[in-house]
């Protein structure tokens, strides 16, 4: 049977004669993660992933999306979507639709769906072929029965001892950067950028504590665009004590469509909607920049770190409870894949700040852990018995700090390849927190450091080593990270005060996957003569597992790290664990010898 939906959008697309319809995975601010309203391509394909775009025509249904996704996406897509595999990151869906189409053919899409950037990437390759892009807003909507509402959560401050630096600050930081760079206006649509210029939070996309809002800044102004119901009078009266005015969230396009031709506005064109940019007057001068806002939030100064660090304990302190709880309770009974992420934010619960998971937990167990983006399933559960690895990549957030952390542990018995796997993952993360490296050196020069004795092996992983990660905010935040790919985050240089994470891996669809993932700091290098080399500071704190470890494999001075670092957490965690809790911590912490 025809899939109905399909149906009905393609029929509004024979009426409005286009031959092709564009459904990518996104909001009106371009966030990574989105809320229910606006999960159209993942109700229309049924693939719930977060990266992935759906191509409709007459006569073909596609979904383009890329490794980490594989497995999951042949097990959800409805009939008749097809899964297109994504070789890299780049989007192949349009050199498909250059092959499909004609000249003089229509391509419709939902601007506000398509940065400025996407935009004038897929209007100047269709153009090749005389192919039309043409907005046609939302085909879904009048299909969408129970769309789910959007959030109309309330925002909340988020208080000075934690966000350390005052409103009125970060605002007179932007203003200076505009007075420099001879600008008069910036206009902010990242929410996470939003959030960290007015110490707001909120609750309108599950585990991102963001509030839906744009904010316009000038020398002497700051518009902030938000529905009215989201504001409590308190959060008013305090916004107003910084001169910021609280405007109706729709009302942002007519503000920019009054802007002058005295005017300079700078936008970030990868996170600025079509839709919207089309409003400001061809008159006014533009200029295209990344948000310098990343930048800044990027930099955590010293008094942000400690109250970091105490954040990354509280979330070491649950994770080793809660890998006690597993290591002990797997003897008594098999545990489902969704119980052990339930557990493990259950311990995060009983934590001080504590506000919430940062994602849905990566609970896996053996072949499932070899989908890097796996999700345990409630309806087909999967059972954890005292045999082979289970993989768990989960975070928190907390008022202090934003955390994300896999360990791979052995629940009983373990193949020899697993341990030889486990152990080259771990020393290419070693390799990546022991390095030392000259001040401008970037991600994408030291990426390689993690993959260094996989390779060795013919072996390696499809995704990058890290990604720079928000305090109390995203649990993805740029503009920095580690991938082998020449663009964006690889090619941000390394600055004291950045937080990255650092978490190879490797894969072996059908048997297990293995990562080992923690949080790293940069600062500069004490022991640096010239004082313009950096290193980093790994400060996730819960022990690795040992059992999982070939010591045959591992230099002298990787046993000396792991050792160090054992230490650390058992002098950092041991106080708040019960007596039984730490004898489990006292034995997952004892020094490793080197088998002579």
């Amino acid at each position: 049977m025809e899939n109905e939906k399909l149906e009905i959008l393609r029929k509004s697309m024979k009426q409005l004669g286009i031959a092709a319809y564009i459904v990518p995975s996104s909001d009106t601010h371009k966030s990574e993660y989105i809320s229910e309203y606006w999960k159209t391509r993942a109700w229309l394909t049924g693939f719930n992933g977060s990266a992935g775009t759906a191509v409709v025509t007459q006569n073909h249904a596609g979904l383009w999306t890329d490794s980490r996704y594989f497995i999951l996406a042949l097990q959800q897509l409805e009939k008749p979507f097809e899964l297109h595999k994504l070789a890299t990151r780049n989007p192949e869906y349009i050199e498909w639709l250059l092959e499909e189409l004609s000249s003089g053919d229509v391509v419709g899409i939902d601007d506000q769906l398509f940065s400025v950037a996407e935009f004038e990437h897929l209007d100047a390759s269709l153009q090749k072929r005389g192919i039309v892009v043409q907005t046609v807003g939302d085909l879904t909507a009048p299909i969408w029965k129970n769309r789910p509402p959007q959030l109309n959560g309330k925002a909340f401050i988020h208080p000075i001892e934690f966000a350390i630096i005052p409103r009125s600050v970060k605002i007179q930081q932007l203003r200076t950067y505009l007075s420099q760079q001879n600008y008069s206006h910036i206009l902010l649509t990242s929410l996470d950028e939003i959030a960290w210029l007015l110490n707001l939070r909120g609750n309108d996309i599950a585990y991102n504590p963001l509030v839906t809002s744009f904010c316009l800044v000038n020398r002497e102004r700051t518009q902030f665009f938000v529905e009215p119901g989201k504001i409590s009078s308190k959060v008013l009266h305090d916004l107003e004590k910084d001169q910021i005015e609280r405007m109706p969230y729709d009302s942002v396009s007519n503000v920019l469509s009054h802007l002058a031709e005295k005017d300079c506005l700078v936008v970030d064109k990868n996170s600025l909607n079509r839709r919207l940019f089309a409003q400001i007057p061809k008159a006014c001068r533009i200029v295209f920049e990344p948000s310098v806002v990343q930048k800044f939030k990027a930099i955590k100064n010293e008094k942000q770190l400690s109250k970091y660090r105490e954040a990354q304990l509280f979330d070491g302190v649950a994770m080793c409870r809660f890998l006690c709880w597993l290591q002990s309770e797997i003897k008594q009974r098999p545990i489902s894949e969704v119980e052990a992420g339930e557990m493990a934010t259950h311990f995060r619960g009983l934590q001080p700040n504590f506000m919430g998971i940062s994602f849905e937990p990566i609970s896996a167990y053996q072949k499932n852990a070899a989908s890097p983006h796996y999700s345990p399933s409630k309806e087909n559960p999967c059972y954890l018995k005292p045999d082979g690895v289970y993989l768990i990549d989960s975070g928190g957030q907390y008022l202090g700090g934003t955390t994300d952390i896999t360990r791979t542990v052995a629940l009983g018995p373990v193949t020899r390849e697993q341990k030889i796997d486990f152990t080259l993952v771990l020393k290419g993360h070693i390799r990546l927190a022991m390095s030392k490296f000259p001040k401008g050196t970037k991600g994408i020069n030291l990426d390689a450091l993690s993959r260094l004795d996989l390779w060795q092996r013919g072996k390696d992983f499809g995704h990058g080593t890290g990604h720079g990660i928000g305090y109390f905010l995203n649990v993805h935040e740029g503009p920095h990270g580690f991938s082998q790919a020449a663009q964006n985050v690889a090619l941000v240089p390394f600055e004291p005060g950045m937080f990255v994470t650092n978490e190879p891996g490797y894969y072996l669809e059908g048997s297990y996957g293995i990562r080992t993932e923690n949080v790293m700091v940069c600062q500069p290098d004490p022991h640096s003569l010239q004082g313009d080399f950096l290193i980093f500071e790994t400060v996730s704190y819960c022990p690795l597992d040992k059992d999982l470890m070939d010591i045959s494999l591992l230099a002298d001075v990787e046993i000396e790290w792991i050792n160090a670092y054992h230490q650390k957490v058992f002098e950092l965690v041991s106080s708040y664990m019960n007596p039984g809790e730490l004898a489990w911590l006292k034995d997952s912490t004892s020094p490793i010898k080197k088998h002579h």
